[in-house]
């Protein structure tokens, strides 16, 4: 089955109105759901020419990992937060700091309107900018950014996690697999790459992924993931998310205000979706909760042949040159 957007904002003018911000009804025009449809892949696509290739926003590939019962199980037993995602976390809310004891210009001060600097016990500023915490956790390998360095997030590296690595992980093949199915060409590229320049010891699962992004969705946590661009993931690639629904709710569509179009997946589907483009999760109303778990290649981590950067290390960690993050990359 196969959708086609009917309109298109532009990036700019949707980035600049959208960009960091929850995203509400209004960012949307259409819902496509794969709820009742009979068809194994529903394929979104961006407004096109009649002639040429057409560029694929999204896909569901309906009941890819339906059966992944301790998946779903493992998924749903992470209650950890991250403040470290400021564009997807939305505004710095003044008055709920105020509510926590905290005040603007004395115990923190805005970095951007999505984070801040938090005063430190000597009287200080933290120079590492936070956000307001949100159910989403990095899991998988990733450069650092003060270091340079390619190595385990912080969740794998805590040993009570490590039953449950070997848990996710199968997660890269599975959702390497449905990107097979609705983007071959797409698969291929990012294949590729990933055995070019990636070390297989960052392959998770073997999969031309490098990190995993667990994410929870409820009315009485996180309800709602603001608009944003992935940074990290390969210019030509998708990147891939299996979602599992638990309880009755409703919301939580993937939304690509670009375009109009919001997604709403079905337990045990996998979403492959251009995160190249401004997207967000809209909010989740009701008493479920929506679990995802999103597999991307991380093209920072590539080491080898004319796409890679040695780990040389940055900053403070190398004693005859320092420098930034950006700057060696």
């Amino acid at each position: 089955m196969e959708y086609t957007a009917t309109k298109d904002l532009g990036f700019k003018e949707t980035f600049d109105k959208w960009n960091g911000k929850f995203l509400t009804e209004d960012s949307y025009d259409e819902v496509v759901t794969s709820k009742g449809v009979d068809a194994d892949i529903i394929k979104i696509y961006k407004p096109h020419a009649s002639l040429g290739e057409k560029p694929l926003l999204a896909a569901i590939v309906k009941g890819h990992v339906k059966n992944e019962i301790e998946i779903k199980d493992t998924l749903f037993s992470i209650d950890d937060v991250s403040t470290m995602r400021a564009n997807a976390a939305g505004p710095i809310d003044h008055e709920e700091m105020k509510k926590k004891g905290l005040i603007e210009g004395v115990h923190y001060k805005l970095r951007t309107p999505n984070s801040y600097y938090p005063l430190k016990k000597n009287g200080k500023f933290n120079r590492i900018a936070e956000a307001n915490a949100i159910h989403s956790v990095l899991i998988g390998y990733k450069r650092g950014r003060f270091t340079g360095m390619i190595g385990a997030s912080g969740w794998m590296e805590k040993v009570k996690n490590q039953p449950k690595w070997e848990i996710l992980k199968r997660i890269a093949p599975l959702n390497e697999s449905a990107l097979k199915k609705a983007a071959p060409d797409v698969w291929r590229m990012q294949r590729t790459f990933a055995d070019n320049h990636i070390e297989s010891k960052y392959h998770i699962g073997g999969a031309p992924i490098t990190a995993l992004s667990a994410n929870r969705y409820s009315t009485e946590g996180t309800a709602k993931m603001s608009a944003h661009v992935d940074g990290k993931d390969l210019e030509f690639g998708l990147t891939t998310m299996c979602v599992f629904r638990i309880g009755d709710y409703k919301g939580a569509y993937l939304t690509f205000p670009r375009y109009g179009i919001a997604v709403d997946a079905d337990d045990g589907d996998v979403i492959i979706a251009d995160s190249n483009e401004l997207h967000g999760v809209t909010p989740i109303s009701g008493n479920g909760v929506r679990l995802s778990c999103v597999a991307y290649c991380d093209e920072h981590v590539a080491t080898m042949g004319i796409a890679g950067k040695s780990e040389n290390p940055i900053g403070p960690h190398n004693k005859d040159k320092h420098g930034s993050l950006d700057e060696f990359l």
